[in-house]
Parts: structure tokens; sequence; C-alpha cells
């Protein structure tokens, strides 16, 4: 039986995001906020922390996209 690459490529793809987003929220945060921070040093700068509730919220979001991609590979091994 063969497996549809795109549903393959959904569920590998899935997984890894979802991964990348539970160990490195920080990174994920820094990535979509290019370019929107004021450019002055200090709390709402560059060097300033991220909010904990921002990390955490990558880290739920990153949860889904395991479980998505978990759920779509399961489907194509048939496991449900």
């Amino acid at each position: 039986m063969a497996v549809p690459v795109r549903d393959l490529l959904a569920a590998v793809l899935g997984v890894l995001l979802g991964l990348v987003m539970i160990a490195y929220p920080q990174v994920i945060v820094q990535v979509h906020t290019v370019g929107r921070r004021p450019r002055t040093p200090g709390p709402a700068g560059p060097d300033g922390d991220t909010d904990a509730k921002w990390l955490w919220l990558v880290r739920v979001l990153g949860v889904a996209c395991l479980g998505i991609g978990g759920v779509i590979g399961a489907g194509l091994l048939n496991l449900f």
C-alpha cells in the first residue's frame, strides 16, 4: 500500500514543528517578532526578556502541532 506523500509530509512536519516549539519557545517568539520590537535597549527593546505567558502559549501550540501530526501519522498507519 502506497503512503500519500503529502500526508506523510504533513505528519512529519507537524511533529517536528511541535517538538521545536516545545523545546525552543524563545526562538519561535524571536523569529515571530523580528522587526517589530523597538530598537532602543530596555524592557521593551531587543534585550528585554519575553513574558513567560508568550513562552507558555508557544509551548501549548507546540503540543497542539505535535498532536495533530501524531493523529495524521496514526491515520497513515491505520492505528484507528
